[in-house]
């Protein structure tokens, strides 16, 4: 992984061929001290694992793809739940045929570049919402 800093809370990040996309944003993160953010990225990838969640059930599901899938947006955010970091983000994908796949991000394997645009927040603080059982982000004001 390769990244370049653009301005005091703007990132330009580059994943390599052989990494796995959420582990290096963690690693990322925990060498920048980001404790929040929010990130959108395009690449290709050929390892991938998506889930899906039922809120009904309070369960993801989820399904592995081993094929050449372009990453036609990547999109996430950064937070944290109980001090620990968490890699919040969803993945369109495209095969040969140019059929879309899309879902939660659990793993993806970079086969090209994955090139990410990451903008640093302040400490994003999630909680547990019991009736949906997500982890989502407390805010201070309500409408």
């Amino acid at each position: 992984m390769q990244y370049q800093k653009i301005d005091n809370q703007t990132f330009v990040v580059r994943i390599e061929r052989g990494e796995e996309i959420i582990a290096s944003l963690q690693k990322f993160c925990q060498k920048e001290s980001i404790v929040g953010g929010f990130f959108y990225g395009i690449g290709a990838v050929d390892k991938v694992e998506l889930a899906h969640y039922d809120v009904a059930t309070k369960k993801y599901s989820s399904k592995k793809f081993t094929q050449a899938l372009e990453l036609t947006n990547l999109t996430g955010n950064v937070g944290q739940f109980e001090n620990n970091l968490i890699i919040h983000a969803h993945a369109s994908l495209a095969d040969k045929k140019m059929t879309c796949l899309g879902g939660h991000l659990v793993k993806a394997t970079v086969s090209g570049t994955a090139e990410i645009y990451f903008i640093q927040a302040p400490s994003l603080k999630k909680n547990l919402d019991e009736e949906t059982g997500l982890k989502l982000f407390c805010l201070e004001k309500n409408l």
